[in-house]
Formats: C-alpha cells, sequence, structure tokens
C-alpha cells in the first residue's frame, strides 16, 4: 500500500467513509458499453468504440449522451428513449468487487457511511439489486445534485448531513473524475485499482482497508 508523503495518514480523524459506485463497488465497464451500445442502436449509430469507453465510465448518463453523439436530434431522441429504459436489463453485466461486503460491513459498524456517484436514477435500484442499500446511511447521486462529480457539490452534502469535517472523510474512488472531486474538498482519497491518480492511498483490494478502518490512531471522536 503506498502513501503519499505530502500528505500523512496521521492527521486523519476518520468518522466517515465514502465510496464511488461504478469502478469501486461494482466492475461495471462492461454494462455500461451495453448499455450506451444499446442507446446508440436506437438512435442508428455505431456501437461505443474502445476509446470512448473512458468517459462513460466517469461521467453522468447526459454527459456521456453529448460525447457519444453530440446536441441535436439524435440527442433528444436517445434522452427520450432513456426514460424508458428497464435499467435492471444491463444489471447482469454488472459483477460485484471482491470483499465488497465485508468492507461495507465493516465501514457501516464504525463509522458514517455515503455513496457518491455520477449514476442517477438508478442508483438506489441497482444497491437495491444487490441487498447493499443497507450499508448506506447517505446515497447522493447525479440525480440529487445541481452539478455531478467532479464539481465539490456531492462531497459537500455528505460533509453537511454528517456535520463533519473533510479532514474526517475517507473517499474510495477510481478516477481522474473522483480525485478531483477529493483535491476539491479536501478530503483524504484512496484510488481503487488505478496507480494512475494522486491519492493518500493506493489499494487493489479491499482488505487493504480494513487495517486503517480498524486503526483507533486514525479514528475520530
Amino acid at each position: 500500500m503506498k502513501t503519499n508523503a505530502s500528505t500523512k495518514l496521521g492527521d486523519m480523524r476518520l468518522r466517515a467513509i465514502v465510496f464511488d459506485c461504478d469502478g469501486v463497488l461494482f466492475d461495471s465497464k462492461e454494462a455500461n458499453v451495453k448499455f450506451y451500445s444499446h442507446i446508440l442502436e436506437r438512435v442508428g449509430l455505431p456501437p461505443v468504440t474502445p476509446d470512448q469507453e473512458e468517459f462513460i465510465h466517469m461521467y453522468p448518463v447526459g454527459e456521456s449522451l453529448r460525447y457519444l453523439m453530440g446536441d441535436g436530434e439524435r440527442f433528444q431522441a436517445a434522452w427520450e428513449y432513456l426514460q424508458k429504459i428497464d435499467f435492471r436489463a444491463f444489471n447482469a453485466y454488472l459483477r460485484r468487487e471482491p470483499g465488497l461486503v465485508e468492507i461495507l460491513t465493516l465501514a457501516k459498524s464504525r463509522f458514517k457511511t455515503a455513496l457518491a456517484t455520477n449514476r442517477m436514477v438508478s442508483t438506489r435500484e441497482l444497491l437495491a439489486h444487490f441487498d447493499i442499500e443497507k450499508f448506506f446511511d447517505l446515497v447522493v447521486s447525479a440525480a440529487d445534485v445541481r452539478h455531478p462529480k467532479p464539481h465539490p457539490e456531492s462531497m459537500e452534502k455528505i460533509l453537511n448531513t454528517f456535520g463533519i469535517s473533510p479532514r474526517e472523510v475517507l473517499y474510495v474512488g477510481d478516477s481522474a473524475v473522483d480525485e478531483a472531486l477529493a483535491t476539491a474538498t479536501g478530503v483524504f482519497f484512496a484510488a481503487y485499482k488505478n496507480e494512475s491518480l494522486s491519492a493518500h492511498l493506493h489499494i487493489n483490494h479491499f482488505q487493504e482497508l480494513h487495517p486503517i478502518l480498524l486503526n483507533p490512531m486514525l479514528q475520530g471522536a
């Protein structure tokens, strides 16, 4: 496990754990590609290409659709069709990350827990489908804010709801959007399976978080 020399974990007084969704709770890249390719086909466009996959993995559906097809009639048709889609059809392509239930159980038993995601209306259905909604005290999706990640609004809503400071939060994310959110709000950042990000911690398995969550020296009152 790597630490960032510029900020020591000893400065942390942990009271809340915040998780991103796609790429952290779930391996969702296949599901995202299937979802957006389905919409593109509906409006007469070719499926998602490999060089488009990273963007659609990080950004909300509206921004992703504009990235894939621009504004105009096709975007409007895609947006209207989106309102009718049964998102459950794509859950079969999602895979829970190893050790997910164990880390959520541990986090919930000791800290406030939240989800900060750029998913929209599908978020709560997804959590219910995998029976993990019970582990979160607060869920903040792109549908719950005016400005989705990397704008700080999502994290600020979590801080205000819990009544805590940024130095009392560990945020687990996997993308440049998550890195930017952590930087903008001053929370501690654990980069999940992405060594290219600037983070206080880099982890490849949730088991690597257990010692931190169990360390009384890193916990707030």
